[in-house]
């Protein structure tokens, strides 16, 4: 019991460490190649999809079981597309506009139209500690979108625009999927998010070429 609760920990930190670094290295990607989101987004939803439903695949689990339930099969797609397409496409394009504490600072405000969709559907206000959270969270986002003036916004119409996607996105992202993890499991409904978001923006995406991407991708590797 002690070993695993160690395991568990361990893997929340590393978890926790390696989104926070992704963020990050996006931007300095975008900042030494001339890549697009969109772009970028194709390769890193398609090549994670195929990574995960492979090792499902080697764990001898039937990855294709959801495609004979069109009820969730629906749900599936939908959450690819709005779900894990739009809220990713959203950060990355953010960062790509600003920068990646900025677009960090917007998703996490996900967390506050979670808490006020649950106590909308549930009929039933957030607690005392929920109700501060959320207007320090507005009031602190207010303040760094406008500097503590109205008339002095010192982000770009864009740039908040995207935000506000990101934090939308962020949203559903949470929210839409839950019966589907609850039937199929959390690593088989993002495998298939990921690649089936992928496919949709490759389709999309009609200037998309591997070859840029891999002259890209080389020299900014070389560029380190």
């Amino acid at each position: 019991m002690q070993n695993n609760r160690r395991l568990g920990l361990f893997m929340i930190l590393t978890g926790a460490t390696l989104w926070g670094l992704s963020g990050p290295l996006i931007q300095w990607f975008f900042q030494r190649t001339t890549m697009s989101s969109i772009d970028y987004l194709v390769i890193r939803l398609l090549l994670a999809g195929v990574f995960i439903l492979c090792f499902l695949l080697t764990k001898k689990q039937n990855i294709f079981r959801i495609w004979q339930q069109p009820v969730h099969l629906l749900q599936l797609i939908i959450f690819s597309i709005l779900g894990m397409l739009g809220a990713q496409y959203a950060f990355i394009e953010t960062v790509h506009i600003s920068n990646a504490v900025t677009a960090t600072l917007f998703q996490f405000l996900g967390p506050v139209l979670i808490t006020i969709y649950v106590a909308i559907q549930n009929k039933k206000l957030p607690s005392t500690m929920q109700v501060l959270a959320i207007f320090s969270a507005l009031i602190g986002t207010y303040f760094i979108i406008t500097n503590g003036s109205s008339h002095n916004i010192v982000m770009s119409k864009e740039t908040i625009l995207f935000g506000v996607l990101t934090a939308i996105g962020f949203t559903f992202y949470t929210l839409h999927p839950t019966s589907l993890i609850q039937q199929w499991g959390t690593t088989l409904i993002i495998g298939w998010g990921m690649l089936i978001g992928g496919i949709v923006l490759f389709i999309y995406n009609h200037s998309f070429e591997w070859k840029q991407f891999s002259q890209t991708f080389t020299m900014s590797t070389f560029s380190m």
